[in-house]
Formats: C-alpha cells, structure tokens, sequence
C-alpha cells in the first residue's frame, strides 16, 4: 500500500523515508508554492538525522513551484513562527519530528502569521500532493536564499518580554534537561544572558535523543528532577525535540504536569493584565477554573492540539493558552507553543515576588490526575467513540457529556476523557478527581470501555 501524505494536529509526520520520502517532501514544497502563489518561503529544521534530507526536498519543490527559499537553518521551532509573523514572510515550512520518535519527522506549514495553516488551506495542499505536479519554466525557478538571523531573532525578542534587571539580581540556579535536540543552544543562550546558573542535562546535541527520549513525560524526568535537588536549584526546565514544549521542576524535585505549570503562567498574564481570556483544551485540569475564577477573566475550551487551540485563541482574543503536553502560547507575541517565553516569564514572576515555585505550586488546590494511551487500531478509533457514549447513556445518564474532542463525561466528583489521537494509533484516557482513589476508578472504567471494543474486534 502506498503511503498517503496526512494532515494531522501538528502537520504531516511519518517514517523516514519508508513513509515521509524525498519524493513526497518534494510534492509539499511544490504545492505550498502553487497555494502560496509563489511568494518566497522560509524554511527551518530541528536536528533530526533526517532533517537535512527533507528540507533539501522541500526547498527544490519550493524553487520547482515558483517560489525562492528562504533557508534559516537549524533553530528552535517558536523561532521560526516568531520570525514570520514579525518579519513579514508569506508563510514558513518547519520540518521538525517534535517529541516523536528518532527514525520518524514532520513538516508543518505555517501562515502568514506564524501559526498553522487553517485546515482548508491544509486541504488544498493536499490535493496538489495528489496530482502531476507542472514545475515553472526555467525563468522562473525560485532561488535558494540563506536567512542567518532567525534564532538571534527570537532571543532578542524573548528578552525583550520581561524585566531582564530583576531576573538577573535573583541569580537563579537553573537546570535544563534539552533532550540533545534543538534548545540546543537558542534556550541555553537566554538563560545564560540571565545570569542564571546552568546545570545542563542531554545538552549535547544528538539525532538519536541518547538521554533521555524527545517526548514529555513526568516520568521521563527523574534525572533531571534529582539534579534540581542535588544542585539546590531553584527550578528545572525540560524540553521536547524542538524545544516548543516545556515540563517545569520545582526546587522540591517535583515534575509539574503541564496544564499545572500552564495554570501558573495564565495567574501571571491575569496579573500582568487584570482580566483577560484564556483558551485550554478540555482535557486540561480543573486547577484552570480555580484560579481564573479569583479573576474578571473567563476560560474558553478548545479541541486538543495547536490549530485548534490557535483557533480559539484569535476568535476570543485570548491572553494566553496552554495545553497538558507541556505547550505554551502567547497568541500576541506567538502562535506556536514557545518555551522560551513560558521560561522567562515564570523567571521574571518568581524573581518580583521573592518566592518559590514550590511554595507558589503548594498554595494551588491539589487534584490527581492520570492519563494512559492504549494501542488502537485507526479504523477501530470511531467504534471505540460510539460505544463510550453509549455506556454513558445507559449507566451514567445523570452525567454531563462533552463531545467536542472525544467523549469528557463529567461527574460531581471528577471527570473522564476518551479521546481518540490525531497523530498516533492510540486511544487516550484522562481522569481527574480530587481523590486518588475517584481518579483510579474513573481511569479503570474508561479503559474497561477502550477493551471491550479491542476484544471484540480481535475475535
């Protein structure tokens, strides 16, 4: 079976090159080109093995369409959405695998604006994928351009966000586990211009992700939380590939969950501004609604991922949004996650209050909340969806339901979510309750639920 290129929650990503190839690297390029109508491109790559590969691709279908490529180089992936949107650029193609495994990639097309193409423009790249493409006559071929400031760029308006002055007097002692990807070294140059004390973890650049693996996850970071309580450092900063997302440890060698540690940075732009919106996905905590409540402000939940986070973001005008995984975004600055201003912006909040971000962490209501991702088969993802709704309606009719991505079915006591992953053959199941306990049997019904349909289709 031929591989079909496929738009997901963060671009099209696949094996390289049994799946994403050259060839159809090369297709992209060439449609952006036509659906861009042959403005000039910036493209950028994380430090993938596989990166050089496709970005050469992309470039020559960019150039065969009509269009000049602008090549920034390997940089971090908030930089690329940043340099667009304020340097007046057409549009980028990020050529990143994110937190996704080593022998895997991804290329994302970015607008005007920095953020992701809608998805009617997605479609229309996708259907130039499928025809003969009709690359220009010589005249016209685009030109390869070098861009050598796209990374200095980012740190330079980075900084510019906060009060530098007031971070540097806190001499902060910092340890940054990069991942031996990309923060590798545009997040080390911000801090290192803070004054902050580095302890570095995997900051070796390395394809292969040799320390620890690209992804985000609590339990991925006991090295790095134990170097924070080594060190007595004030904080830890963990990164994914391409350094868009962040994970926190506190001074206690505590691993924060995203969507707490998001929950933190909405309380500092609700400061900051007195009021505001802030967008979140519904699987995000109800830690969100505590502390937005003690503001004029409102939450707006969002479907999970990046474009539709972005989505709600620029209808509703929000503040700011986070998402679980570890994103943060600034919509009025940046439309991809950055954590370089999650980083500095908590730096600048704890250095004006004098506190730390244990004693901030313990002052929030505490929940448990737990997440799992089971193996399923694509084609068994909508059945798995139906028959969740149908248990709700039979055993739990009292229940409040939320089909807007999956099926969140909310109790009293805490709340369950089936959902269905965009980019992955997985099925996702969060729970969360005030008591450990709730939590675990909301977690073991949702699985029971992801089961049934496993079983049955394998019989």
């Amino acid at each position: 079976m031929v591989w079909t290129p496929h738009f997901g929650t963060s671009g099209i990503r696949g094996c390289v090159p049994e799946e994403l190839s050259p060839e159809i690297a090369w297709q992209i390029g060439y449609s952006v080109a036509n659906v861009f109508k042959r403005k000039p491109i910036l493209i950028c790559h994380d430090n993938r093995t596989s990166s050089p590969l496709l970005t050469n691709a992309v470039a020559s279908g960019l150039m065969a369409g009509g269009s000049d490529a602008h090549y920034g180089g390997e940089v971090i992936t908030p930089a690329v959405s940043l340099y667009t949107r304020h340097c007046d650029l057409a549009g980028a193609i990020l050529i990143t695998g994110s937190h996704i495994p080593a022998h895997m990639s991804g290329i994302e097309v970015l607008g005007s604006d920095g953020a992701p193409v809608p998805p009617e423009i997605e479609e229309q790249i996708g259907q130039l994928n499928m025809s003969t493409p009709k690359p220009v006559a010589w005249k016209s071929h685009g030109q390869l351009q070098q861009v050598t400031d796209v990374g200095s760029f980012w740190v330079k308006k980075v900084l510019e966000q906060v009060d530098t002055t007031a971070i540097r007097k806190r001499k902060f002692r910092i340890v940054v586990d990069a991942a031996n990807g990309t923060a590798v070294p545009w997040l080390l140059y911000v801090v290192q211009k803070l004054d902050c004390e580095v302890f570095g973890l995997n900051t070796e650049p390395d394809s292969t992700f040799p320390g620890r693996s690209p992804n985000l996850r609590v339990n991925l970071l006991g090295q790095a939380a134990k170097l924070v309580k080594d060190q007595k450092a004030d904080l830890g900063i963990a990164t994914d590939g391409d350094a868009d997302r962040a994970f926190f440890i506190d001074d206690k060698g505590r691993a924060l969950m995203g969507d707490v540690s998001g929950t933190l940075l909405a309380k500092i732009e609700l400061d900051r501004e007195g009021g505001g919106t802030i967008v979140t996905p519904i699987n995000s905590s109800n830690l969100v609604e505590d502390i937005v409540g003690q503001y004029k402000a409102r939450v707006v939940y969002s479907r999970v991922g990046p474009p539709a986070m972005v989505a709600a973001a620029k209808k509703h005008n929000a503040l700011f949004t986070f998402e679980e995984s570890g994103k943060i975004i600034y919509p009025r600055l940046n439309f991809l996650s950055d954590s370089g201003l999650g980083t500095v912006h908590l730096l600048e909040y704890l250095a004006k209050t004098k506190q730390s971000l244990s004693t901030v962490i313990d002052g929030f209501p505490q929940y448990t909340q737990l997440k799992r991702a089971i193996e399923c088969p694509n084609e068994f993802k909508e059945q798995v969806t139906t028959h969740a709704l149908n248990m709700v309606k039979d055993h739990f009719p009292e229940a409040q339901v939320i089909t807007k991505d999956g099926v969140k079915v909310v109790f009293e006591d805490g709340w369950l979510l089936l959902r269905p992953s965009g980019t992955e053959p997985v099925f996702r199941c969060f729970t969360e309750a005030r008591q450990k306990k709730r939590a675990q049997e909301l977690m073991d019904l949702g699985l029971e639920w992801i089961d049934d349909i496993l079983k049955s289709s394998s019989t």
